[in-house]
């Protein structure tokens, strides 16, 4: 029995003392995780006459914990069309480059370059779109989506030049209004809303949402006349409030219809971990982000009246 005892004593005493020694050989070690070099990222949307507008920030690693992007305040941004070259300045309070002594014009070709130390020449160059106007906005009353679900009905129609196009159809509504304040001072406001379009034809649907409108190609009437028939998220035709609905056809480049679409898929997937990983497409050289370019026609119709 003395014997058996002071085994288990032994065996204990190496056990702790073991453990003691583990423990104190036991070291914290930090590691430093390299981050590399930021890119340059460059955000710009040209539209026919209107300023040319660039947005520069530095990309942010996946362990960065700011989620602000650091603006880029020291480049030289240059736009290039033809034998023509424009200097954009840094503003401030925007937090981009502009040129307000220019206008962007359609059927015309722009490269972006921009020079910034310690990088190579950043540039893109799009095609701004030729103007498309819309033939007609027809109101065919109101129409049912499905068992539980109204809305307005609305045909746009226009004609569709020869060659590849794209669009992109979006709907607002809105109504101006004013009242006197307390100190018998007038007071005038706007009530703008954003209006939810859905095609009628599947092939005009997306697994995506797009800030309430639909982008298309126009395999299914390239060159012809087009007719898009829509629903409205709600029956605002039925509203006796003086507002009024406007639709917008924007003739796209196909950079535009490329990076909306690939954007809109990863963010209806994100979350998702069994979907299939999405490439925002990027059309940047040296660097990241989108130059995309559109071309903007609009038709109106007045609220109660169903007519243009």
């Amino acid at each position: 029995m003395n014997t058996l005892l002071s085994f288990r004593r032994v065996f204990l005493f190496v056990f702790v003392a073991a453990g003691l020694f583990i423990s104190s050989c036991e070291t914290t070690v930090d590691i430093d995780i390299p981050f590399e070099k930021p890119q340059v990222t460059l955000n710009a949307t040209f539209l026919h006459n209107a300023f040319p507008k660039v947005r520069l920030t530095y990309s942010r690693h996946i362990l960065d914990t700011n989620w602000e992007f650091e603006p880029i305040k020291t480049a030289e941004v240059k736009l290039i069309t033809g034998n023509e070259t424009y200097f954009l300045n840094y503003n401030e309070e925007s937090g981009e480059y502009s040129n307000l002594q220019y206008l962007v014009s359609e059927d015309t070709e722009y490269t972006i370059e921009v020079d910034l130390e310690g990088y190579e020449k950043v540039q893109a160059t799009e095609m701004v779109p030729i103007y498309v106007p819309i033939q007609d906005l027809v109101y065919n009353g109101k129409g049912q989506q499905d068992a539980w679900t109204s809305g307005d009905d609305f045909s746009l129609i226009f004609n569709d030049p020869v060659g590849e196009h794209y669009y992109e159809i979006s709907a607002y509504y809105i109504r101006r209004e004013h009242y006197i304040n307390e100190y018998g001072e007038e007071v005038y406001y706007e009530d703008n809303r954003t209006i939810y379009l859905e095609p009628k034809n599947p092939s005009y649907e997306t697994d995506f949402f797009l800030d309430g409108g639909i982008i298309i190609d126009d395999k299914l009437f390239e060159g012809k006349q087009a007719k898009i028939d829509l629903f409205t998220s709600g029956n605002f035709m039925e509203l006796e409030d003086g507002g009024e609905i406007y639709f917008v056809l924007k003739n796209i480049s196909k950079s535009y219809y490329d990076f909306q679409s690939t954007y809109g898929l990863q963010d209806w997937n994100d979350g998702d971990p069994f979907a299939q990983p999405v490439q925002v497409f990027s059309n940047i050289e040296n660097g990241i982000g989108i130059f995309m370019t559109g071309n903007i026609a609009s038709e109106k119709i007045e609220t109660g009246t169903g007519q243009n």
